[in-house]
């Protein structure tokens, strides 16, 4: 009894004794001078237990920010999955570290960590370098959420400065679930007297799992936009998406993160794609659909190409020891089947419903690379236009803005009532691996920092390159004004009245000319007996008509003459000559979901009410069309009886090896 409570006791004491910054000290790292290493700052790494009757510890890897900021910053960053590490946000995407295949490591440019100090973090419990008993793994959001928010508050304890700076928690995938969780609990406990608080300023998904009921859908629309499904695989995944639907239905308010008949949608499209090469069957990435000779049945699972290196480097005992990572036995692992499968063994409720709330509060960032299908940019467009926050749906007539790096376009921004979405041209599933320039230069403007520059390069957003979107960074200088141009016009006042009298003059004879054409025309007009017709006001000949003339002909090409009937996002009508069964989408989350009237009461085209009707072409790239009868839209969930669909089974789970949704 005396010995077990001496252990137990000096447990105690090596636990309590660890819980100091210094203890979690990077000195060294194998391959790589940090000394000397350009643009790096002190770092510091190790395992937090949040729950010791189960052996539960998170392990992270924090990089403090190099340059100083008024407030500074904080970045939280996960990985999804679930249960895939976010050390391929660190050596993959976002950090500053690049691995060699003879195991040195080089500084990336694109790493996060100018303006921010980041943490990226091993979570839940089971996930990279992060360890519990099998009893500790957990079996729902409400546990994750739990041992997020108990390693939240030991490492502020540990870290007490970082508390006071602007926090901001950023991932992709399947974070698209974990962080409006994340986010909704610390929201929740700041309005709490007897809770911690944390200053969480934004949030940040990219290509996220957040709303399963669009991204299923996104899923066949997606792949027939890129002709990524044939023959009987098409007519596979229809049916198998007309089950979901039913499926989801009946799960209504309760919609859960995954459906597993849904996730079969995703199967037929990569099953479309194999073909044989020289007796070696392959598939299309799934992470990237520009990459069509994947390895089946993977189909992009080993990607990206370097993560063998990067396994290898995370297994080195050097490393294992420099990062204070050897109290975890197992050796890291990129992802976790028996957290995914512990996880998906009770069912969690989709995140979708929580976004318009966080958004009353702080500002969110959606980010999509367009070349992703498992969680594509279509599903994140779809949820958006669907989604009601902060008095309105969607987008509304939010306008689509060119982002421009180095003048050249590399995406497109769309802002409304504290929501950014922001897509990657090119970009792949993990768009800060593709695009690391890019995404810094998004998560600088997200957090006001950077001053319209990344890594030297001119940054803007629209064709104005006076950019007055971005917040004025706080704690940096804006440029001074030209002092040659102030001088000018200080030397010679007079001449700016000169040039604002000729204008006006200019004004003056330019109307005075217009009246006289106007009177001219309009004596013209009773001399030969005309009269004008009646205005929209029912006052012939009044001063209203050219007003109405100007918006009924030249405006009611858009809608009737009326300017604020905006028609909700639809795929569009297909042309009759196309031979695609091509889905394009139009501005998709500009615009609300609602019934659409051309103002005058005729014309309804709204695809998302369920008795609408709509035909288009069925086949591929061959000429053999059919004509189907769509009572829904990708945009507005609308579920559709199938008479047909009685004989219909549901698809058994997959197995490990061919899982291919958990994965980032």
């Amino acid at each position: 009894m005396l010995k077990s409570t001496l252990s137990l006791l000096v447990t105690f004491i090596v636990t309590i004794a660890a819980q100091t910054a210094d203890d979690y000290k990077i000195d060294t790292l194998p391959g790589l001078d940090i000394k000397e290493a350009e643009g790096l700052t002190q770092q510091y790494a190790g395992h937090i237990e949040i729950a010791p009757d189960t052996n539960s510890n998170l392990f992270f890897w924090m990089i403090e920010q190099a340059q100083k900021t008024n407030p500074e910053k904080l970045i939280i960053w996960l990985n999804g999955g679930p249960g895939c590490s976010s050390m391929d946000g660190l050596f993959l995407e976002n950090g500053p570290y690049r691995v060699n295949p003879d195991l040195s490591v080089n500084i990336s440019s694109g790493g996060w960590q100018d303006h921010a100090t980041i943490v990226y973090l091993d979570q839940p419990v089971g996930t990279g370098f992060s360890f519990s008993d099998m009893n500790g793994y957990s079996k729902n959001m409400l546990e994750i959420v739990d041992g997020f928010m108990l390693f939240l508050d030991k490492f502020f304890e540990i870290f007490p400065k970082l508390k006071e700076q602007d926090l901001y928690i950023a991932g992709e995938s399947f974070a698209g679930t974990y962080i409006p969780y994340f986010t909704t609990k610390i929201l929740e406990n700041n309005k709490n007297k007897d809770s911690n608080k944390y200053n969480l300023q934004g949030i940040a998904i990219g290509n996220g799992w957040i709303s399963p009921e669009h991204q299923y859908d996104a899923y066949y629309d997606f792949a027939v936009q890129n002709d990524l499904l044939n023959g009987t695989h098409k007519e596979y995944a229809k049916t198998t998406l007309d089950k979901c639907h039913q499926l989801m239905e009946k799960q209504g308010d309760d919609l859960q993160v995954h459906v597993n008949t849904c996730e079969s949608v995703l199967t037929s499209i990569v099953d479309s794609s194999v073909f044989v090469d020289d007796n070696i069957k392959y598939c299309i990435n799934q992470y990237d659909i520009r990459l069509t000779k994947e390895q089946y049945p993977s189909c992009g699972m080993a990607w990206p190409y370097e993560l063998s290196d990067v396994t290898t480097y995370l297994r080195r005992p050097e490393l294992v020891r420099a990062v204070h990572a050897d109290k975890q036995s197992g050796g890291w692992t990129e992802c976790s089947s028996a957290v995914s499968k512990k996880l998906e063994s009770t069912n969690s409720k989709s995140a979708y419903s929580m976004i318009p709330e966080i958004l009353n509060e702080i500002p969110i960032l959606l980010f999509s690379g367009d070349q992703d299908l498992i969680c594509n940019v279509l599903g994140t467009q779809y949820l958006i236009g669907n989604m009601t926050w902060n008095g309105a749906q969607g987008f509304e007539e939010a306008k689509v803005e060119d982002w421009f790096i180095d003048n050249k376009t590399v995406g497109s921004y769309t802002e409304a009532r504290n929501l950014t979405l922001v897509i990657i041209n090119d970009g792949s599933h993990m768009v800060p691996y593709d695009k690391p320039i890019e995404t810094l230069d998004m998560i600088n403007r997200f957090m006001g920092v950077g001053n319209n520059q990344v890594k030297g390069l001119s940054s803007r957003i629209g064709e104005n390159k006076d950019d007055s979107s971005i917040v004025k960074p706080q704690g940096q200088e804006t440029n001074p004004p030209n002092n040659e141009e102030q001088e000018e016009q200080e030397k010679d006042p007079w001449a700016q009245y000169y040039s604002w009298g000729t204008s006006a003059l200019i004004v003056v004879l330019l109307f005075a000319g217009l009246l006289g054409y106007c009177w001219c025309k309009n004596r013209k007009s009773k001399q030969q007996g005309y009269r004008a017709p009646p205005s929209s006001r029912g006052a012939p000949g009044s001063s209203s008509s050219p007003g109405r003339v100007f918006g009924g002909g030249f405006l009611g090409l858009f809608g009737k003459g009326k300017r604020n009937k905006r028609p909700k996002l639809r795929l569009d009508d297909q042309d009759d000559t196309n031979e695609l069964d091509e889905l394009v989408i139009e501005t998709p989350t500009l615009f609300a979901a609602e019934d659409y009237s051309d103002g005058d009461g005729s014309g309804d085209t709204n695809l998302g009410n369920k008795n609408n009707t709509k035909t288009s072409p069925t086949s591929s790239k061959n000429n053999d069309t059919t004509t189907t009868t769509n009572k829904q839209t990708r945009f507005a969930i609308a579920e559709e009886d199938d008479d047909d669909d009685d004989d219909f089974e549901d698809f058994a789970d997959w197995d490990e090896e061919s899982n291919i949704v958990d994965k980032k």
